[in-house]
């Protein structure tokens, strides 16, 4: 399984080059040879790093990966956010900010779990509705990852609703400051989502490149270039991606019976 994301990686690594910026890679940031220049960006503090994952190079950015008020509009020829999107409050805003920090014509790079092959798989996944309403929402960050929260502890813990240890496990998780995964998908939900920033936000990414999930992984992959256009293509690997839907979930389900289903990873 980690043969086939590394082999992945590479292959979108070589369009990658300039100066860029890496979102949550932690200690496992992403190999980029062409690039000129890499930052690393981390909700972590340095101490905080060097407690939880030694020997990770410090964040030249601390941000919340939602938002970068230190850094100036196209500042990044490409941005790098592997396993990030799905622990975020506000995807829609968290994809809206890493657009405006990309020069035009600048490229993202997203790898994101797919829930069919983690522990997500019980979960339902997130509609777009439901990021339309933490994208508008007034409350603070922790109070509207609550559901989030909750719907971890049911489908992932396998803790009763309204039981006594599963409130007992909502507060230990308030008390240290929970980083469960918030929202869930498959490769045609993100399209959607892509497509839905162009439509309703002027957010406009041309789709460069895209992997469904390989049968013997659990992430897909999107390279995304800043600009209008390339609405054709988009719709295009959508349909693809649901018309591969009963495979997946046939595999998954093979996947599953044989103990094959791994955690999908934290970080690039």
């Amino acid at each position: 399984m980690k043969a086939v994301v590394d082999a992945r990686r590479r292959r979108y690594s070589r369009h990658l080059t300039g100066r860029g910026l890496e979102i949550g890679a932690l200690g496992n940031p992403m190999p980029l040879p062409y690039a000129s220049e890499v930052l690393y960006s981390d909700l972590l503090l340095p101490e905080q790093i060097d407690a939880m994952y030694p020997g990770s190079r410090h964040p030249d950015i601390i941000s919340d990966s939602e938002h970068f008020d230190g850094v100036a509009t196209g500042t990044f020829d490409f941005v790098v956010a592997n396993h990030v999107l799905e622990h975020v409050t506000d995807p829609i805003g968290a994809l809206i900010e890493w657009h405006r920090i990309l020069k035009p014509g600048g490229l993202l790079l997203i790898s994101l779990p797919d829930k069919r092959y983690t522990f997500d798989r019980r979960r339902r996944r997130t509609p777009l509705a439901h990021l339309e309403e933490d994208h508008h929402s007034d409350a603070p960050p922790q109070l509207r990852n609550e559901c989030h929260l909750r719907e971890w502890a049911e489908h992932v813990e396998g803790l009763r609703p309204g039981s006594a240890e599963l409130e007992a496990w909502m507060a230990e998780q308030r008390r240290i400051g929970f980083a469960v995964h918030n929202h869930v998908w498959v490769l045609q939900d993100v399209l959607e989502l892509v497509m839905h920033l162009r439509e309703r936000y002027r957010v406009g990414f041309r789709l460069v490149r895209w992997s469904n999930t390989s049968l013997l992984g659990n992430e897909f992959n999107l390279l995304l270039r800043k600009g209008e256009g390339g609405a054709g293509l988009m719709r295009m690997a959508r349909i693809l991606a649901m018309v591969a839907e009963p495979v997946h979930q046939v595999a998954s389900r093979v996947r599953r019976a044989l103990g094959g289903l791994k955690p999908a990873l934290r970080c690039s």
